[in-house]
Order: structure tokens, then C-alpha cells, then sequence
């Protein structure tokens, strides 16, 4: 199995879920070797809702994913805290539209929750949690609450930072995070716009239909994660065309 944990349905949180685009994200991440991805969405998007809905109304849910044609699609959004730092939850349609519900108040940015009040909430253990982008402009890291660290299932190497910083760097920062956390790493690509998709491939050596599969192989490393030879290209190329999208 060969998944992307970290895609967006929208060029931006303020664009509407485009259907088309979303699937040649899906045929892109054929062609480039995947079987599976998680989206991601950021719980503050304009119409969250439409990428669910979209999801729902034509596809049939088998486990914990979406089936479309062959492809698995597990379903997820990310949140923002106080600290700048976001997180990935994914797993059942009904655990992450509760717990976006329980964050509704905190989707602004200047309202966004504080880390250890939101791992203070009744967050379902059910749940798939990873650390996105932890270094992502170099903000510093802050000091965690224990129960917030515990929660954590894996931190994210991820494409964009890569482009901007470089595999060695980026990686060396990431590890060092992960081994002070004793967390696993995972691979995403944080795509936004489809030519981006697969630059970033977690490689399980199983098929897994649910989160606690997922989880259990995570945990037990049974995955090895690696970045396309042309991620550079790929990642400059969708951003000039979020860009010249985004400011028409």
C-alpha cells in the first residue's frame, strides 16, 4: 500500500472544493505509483463541508475510506493552533466532523486553539494524528504538555519544506524532532494543486483498509517513506500555478 497523508482538495482555504481537480489528483497519484491518499482539508476552509459531501454522494465508504475506482481516499482535515503549529487528524467521516465541531469557535486565526487546550478536548483515540511541517519556516518548536506528545502518532517530512530547504537539512531537523518526541516519521506532500501529488509516498509493506491498521503499522515501522527524484520541479511548478490561480 502507498499513501500521500497530507492533500487538499482547494488551491486555498478560500476557493471552493473543485470535483475535476480533485479527480486528476487522483489520476495524477495513479500514474505516479499510489493506491491510496488522505485529504486533509483545513478545518477553516470556506464550505469544509463540500469535500465530504462530494465524497459521500458518489462514492461507496468501505472501512475507513472512500472507494474511487480501486483508489482509497481516507478523509481528514488540518487544524491550526495558537502555536502556529498544525496538526493532521484522519480517520472516520464522523470522528473529524466531530471534532471540527468542537473547535467551530477556533477556525480564525486569531482565534485559533491553543495545542494543549485541544488535546484536552475528548479526542477520539480512534484517530489518526500526525505533526505536520513541524519546522515549517523555521518557527521554534515549542515545549509540549506530555499529554499532548502522547497523542501523537508519527511528525511529517514534508514536500514543500523539502523544496525550500532541502532533503538533508529538513530531514536532520525532522529526525531530530522525532527522536525527542519517539515518534515515527511520515511522508506528505501537502499538495494543493494536482502535479504535486506523490512527490511525497509512505510504503507499507500491508494493505490497509482502516486507521487502526494504519496505526499498528506506523507504530511497529513497517513503512519505509520516499520523495520523487523531480520533487523540486513539481513542488515550484504548483506553486506558480496556485499563485497565477489564486491572484486572477
Amino acid at each position: 500500500m502507498i499513501i500521500d497523508f497530507h492533500v487538499h482538495g482547494k488551491i486555498t482555504s478560500g476557493f471552493p472544493f473543485d470535483e475535476e481537480k480533485f479527480l486528476l489528483t487522483i489520476k495524477e497519484a495513479k500514474e505516479n505509483g499510489l493506491d491510496s491518499l488522505a485529504i486533509t482539508e483545513h478545518c477553516g476552509s470556506n464550505n469544509f463541508l463540500e469535500g465530504y459531501e462530494f465524497l459521500n454522494s458518489n462514492y461507496n465508504h468501505i472501512g475507513d475510506y472512500y472507494d474511487i475506482d480501486g483508489f482509497k481516499v481516507f478523509y481528514g482535515m488540518e487544524v491550526t493552533t495558537k502555536q502556529d503549529l498544525d496538526i493532521l487528524f484522519i480517520g472516520k467521516t464522523e470522528l473529524i466532523l466531530e471534532l471540527r465541531e468542537k473547535i467551530k469557535d477556533n477556525l480564525k486565526s486569531d482565534e485559533y486553539i491553543d495545542i494543549n487546550d485541544l488535546f484536552k478536548l475528548d479526542i477520539s483515540d480512534e484517530l489518526l494524528i500526525i505533526l505536520a511541517h513541524p519546522y515549517r519556516d523555521h518557527i521554534q518548536f515549542p515545549e509540549l504538555e506530555k499529554i499532548v506528545i502522547e497523542r501523537f502518532d508519527a511528525v511529517e517530512l514534508n514536500s514543500k519544506d523539502i523544496y525550500k530547504t532541502g532533503i538533508e537539512v529538513m530531514q536532520d531537523e525532522v529526525s531530530k524532532l522525532a527522536e525527542k518526541l519517539q515518534l515515527p516519521i511520515t511522508a506528505g506532500s501537502d499538495t494543493h494543486y494536482f502535479i504535486q501529488i506523490s512527490t511525497a509516498k509512505n510504503i507499507f509493506k500491508k494493505d490497509c483498509n482502516t486507521i487502526k491498521e494504519l496505526k499498528e503499522e506506523i507504530k511497529l515501522a513497517n513503512y519505509n517513506i520516499e520523495f520523487s527524484q523531480d520533487l523540486k520541479v513539481r513542488v515550484k511548478s504548483a506553486t506558480i500555478i496556485k499563485k497565477l490561480i489564486c491572484n486572477k
